[in-house]
């Protein structure tokens, strides 16, 4: 009865397993749905054309004053009076008195002076009598009998006295220290009681009404300004706008070329140097305020400008084909900034804004263009 048993079970095991195999092989697996196609990426593109453009080039520098002088005096002798302005960032204006030196000496000096033009006068009068009286006994006798040598040495030694007589007073004068020019005083090293020796200097007198800024630039860089490094006058024609913060506004200030420093430096730099005129500025510039500097030459022609989004390399831009993939065209940078690409030829093809993002050569894009030039004050237009 028990082998009967587990012969119908293990028939039934068949069977289902049979029945299991033969509905698996009855109804086919569902195909897997198809993945979506990725859509092409969308850039938008620019069509680059040349006209007559104004090329900005920036630089930067530190304002210092265009007038530096240190200052001093002629005389030797010891200090009895200063003013309070007379000290580091004192602000003076021209010939204010600064300090005067004690002006006894100096006063004993022009007695003595003056007391030796009185000796030579009365000798020369002498000498005149003596010459007449000479001249009267006999009209023959020689120069020296005719007292015209003593005559001429009694002369000689009227004018060495009232030289030394002048440059006494000239003394005297120099004993007072007063300012050349309106300014500020920096490094100033000198008190009350002090004794002071010719020539020593006792400060710096800065002069606010130019200040100049020292502008590192490119060596090529003077041709997109339309400098040329043998004619002065080619720096007329550059525009310069200054622009900083200082006394906690922010400023800009209008400035012109002055001059160009000779020669360049091993990274291929040139020197200019922009003067500020502070007479007629709202806000003054002065030395040491940090500035940022935007020069314009004339407009050069034949130049294609596009964002700097276009750049695709060193000397490359991102352009699309007939059939809408990315390639990699060389082109002929002129000048870049931080906004801009100025190119001496123009693309044919639209140029792609790629905007930094890490593409690849064949890419397949979906265009989207955009206006043709870059808006920019100071550019022409197609």
């Amino acid at each position: 009865m028990k082998k009967k048993m587990h012969g119908v079970m293990a028939l039934l095991v068949v069977l289902l397993t049979v029945g299991g195999l033969g509905a698996l092989y009855a109804v086919p697996p569902a195909a897997p749905a198809p993945a979506p196609v990725a859509a092409p990426l969308a850039l938008e593109t620019r069509a680059a054309r040349r006209a007559e453009t104004v090329v900005p080039v920036f630089s930067q520098g530190r304002a210092r004053a265009s007038r530096r002088v240190p200052l001093s005096l002629e005389v030797s002798g010891r200090v009895v009076e200063t003013v309070p302005a007379l000290a580091d960032g004192g602000r003076v204006t021209r010939g204010q008195v600064l300090l005067r030196l004690d002006p006894e000496p100096f006063e004993l000096a022009v007695t003595r002076r003056l007391n030796d033009v009185q000796a030579a006068r009365l000798h020369l009068a002498r000498s005149r009598a003596q010459a007449s009286v000479a001249k009267g006994r006999n009209s023959v006798a020689t120069p020296l009998a005719r007292h015209e040598p003593q005559l001429e040495e009694a002369r000689g030694r009227l004018a060495a006295a009232e030289a030394g007589l002048r440059e006494a007073r000239r003394q005297r004068e120099q004993a007072v220290l007063r300012a050349p020019f309106d300014g500020v005083l920096e490094a100033v090293s000198v008190e009350t009681g002090q004794h002071v020796q010719a020539g020593g200097t006792l400060g710096r007198l800065l002069g606010l009404a130019r200040v100049e800024v020292r502008l590192p630039v490119r060596d090529d860089w003077l041709a997109l300004l339309g400098i040329d490094p043998g004619d002065g006058a080619s720096l007329a024609s550059v525009t310069v706008t200054l622009t900083g913060r200082f006394a906690g506004r922010d400023g800009v200030w209008p400035a012109r070329l002055a001059r160009r420093e000779g020669g360049i430096n091993r990274n291929r730099m040139a020197s200019l140097i922009a003067v500020v005129d502070n007479r007629d500025a709202p806000l003054p510039l002065e030395p040491g305020v940090f500035v940022r500097a935007e020069l314009t030459g004339p407009p050069l022609a034949g130049v294609a400008v596009l964002p700097a989004a276009a750049r695709a390399g060193d000397d490359t831009v991102w352009v699309v084909d007939t059939d809408q993939r990315l390639r990699r065209q060389p082109v002929t940078i002129l000048h870049s900034d931080a906004g801009h690409l100025y190119l001496s030829e123009a693309p044919r093809r639209p140029v792609v804004m790629a905007g930094g993002r890490p593409l690849l050569e064949g890419m397949r894009i979906q265009p989207r263009p955009a206006a043709d030039t870059v808006s920019r004050a100071g550019e022409g237009t197609p």
